[in-house]
């Protein structure tokens, strides 16, 4: 039986905790997945500025770490970020440490922050607890999403269909991606290590996924049963969603389905920039966003943010 200690160290492998400024402390989390298609990624990944964007603000961000494709199925990886949610987030808010907390995502994270949300809700509502869920305690919703330029349709012709932004790379073969695929489960994949894992699930109709393992051999190794109904989408929290016009990767139009479908909304939309616009620390518009998001956040706290924060 794993012990307390174990599980500490288990959570402390797979999560980076950034504490707020001094005196700022809202006792609110912001629980953070990366992106990477599922394929590659490391929690680490989000640029120093954003992370100190958010805490200055007051917010305790936990970066987490999670299975990655094709070594772990896609319920596997979602089972698994549960897991780490409760470790790391859910159970300081029913311990009262945290008042609450929000979900964010950028990309694949984004998807995965939609999903887990979903999950969270459906436990909650199925039996008052799900497996995570200590007692029969409902479990802890979140106050809102923060999704950068992610998505929520598995079933979107643009997942399965060759994308033209990666068949226009060098063609990387089933025999190649095949080569890749560790052994064991891993949770941190290095972009320069895994990123042709992706090109190959973008190059070749159905592969991405197939990675996945949605292989439709159970009903829940579908695309149907990882992708968001409408009624799923209308019982989400609150959301805010980051996304530009030129993005190569998403189409815009998943971000503006998204908005038009949830009941509370707002889309912040950059123009002619490519899917992961934050990534250029030289441009202001990825700044800008995480101002609105921050701003947009502020009014589901209900505090009032210094300006000081910005500067």
């Amino acid at each position: 039986m794993a012990t307390a200690a174990d599980a500490a160290s288990t959570l402390a492998d797979l999560v980076t905790i950034h504490e707020p400024a001094a005196g700022r402390d809202r006792h609110i989390a912001v629980f953070y997945l990366h992106g990477g298609g599922l394929l590659y990624g490391e929690r680490d990944d989000l640029p120093a500025p954003y992370v100190r964007a958010i805490t200055d603000a007051g917010y305790t961000l936990v970066c987490a770490d999670y299975p990655l494709c094709p070594e772990a199925a896609l319920p596997e990886v979602v089972d698994a970020i549960a897991r780490t949610w409760h470790e790391a987030v859910g159970r300081r808010v029913e311990a009262g440490e945290l008042t609450g907390y929000f979900l964010f995502g950028r990309s694949a994270g984004a998807y995965l922050s939609l999903v887990l949300a979903r999950e969270l809700r459906r436990d909650t509502a199925g039996s008052g607890a799900g497996d995570d869920a200590p007692d029969g305690r409902a479990l802890p919703q979140p106050l809102g999403i923060l999704d950068f330029y992610g998505y929520y349709d598995l079933t979107d012709r643009a997942f399965r269909e060759p994308a033209r932004a990666y068949t226009a790379l060098p063609e990387v073969t089933r025999a190649t991606a095949e080569a890749m695929v560790r052994p064991a489960p891993l949770t941190s994949g290095p972009k320069p290590l895994r990123y042709s894992l992706y090109v190959y699930a973008r190059q070749h109709e159905g592969a991405w996924l197939e990675l996945m393992g949605l292989d439709g051999s159970a009903p829940e190794r579908t695309a149907e049963a990882w992708s968001l109904s409408a009624e799923d989408i209308a019982q989400l929290p609150p959301l805010f969603i980051a996304a530009s016009t030129g993005d190569e990767d998403v189409p815009l139009r998943a971000s503006k389905t998204l908005a038009r479908t949830a009941l509370q909304a707002t889309m912040k939309t950059v123009y002619y920039l490519p899917h992961d616009f934050d990534r250029d620390l030289t441009n202001p518009a990825g700044m800008e966003a995480y101002r609105s998001a921050l701003s947009w956040m502020d009014g589901l706290v209900g505090d009032v943010f210094l300006s000081t924060h910005f500067s």
